[in-house]
């Protein structure tokens, strides 16, 4: 088990290799992946920014985040001593 997944629900290679569809069916997503995650909301000129590489100040707790802006997933982001950096992009 890790986090909400468990192996159980794991698809065996020779399986997606004879059938890709199940793969496609079977897809969990990042947002899914990381839903335990906090979440940041970005005005457009903070999420200008944040693309951009600048550092936000976000007072949270250190920690992965969900970045969305207006109400739209974009990515990952880490906040660390009160600063927003950019994690990955979608």
């Amino acid at each position: 088990m890790c986090g909400k997944f468990n192996i159980s629900q794991g698809i065996d290679l020779e399986e997606i290799k004879k059938s890709p569809e199940v793969a496609e069916e079977n897809i969990i997503g990042i947002e899914e992946l990381f839903s335990n995650s906090g979440q940041v909301s970005l005005n457009a000129r903070k999420l200008e920014l944040f693309l951009n590489g600048v550092m936000l100040t976000e007072i949270k707790e250190d920690g992965i985040y969900r970045v969305y802006s207006d109400d739209k997933f974009i990515g990952l982001g880490i906040v660390k001593n009160d600063l927003l950096k950019r994690d990955i992009i979608l």
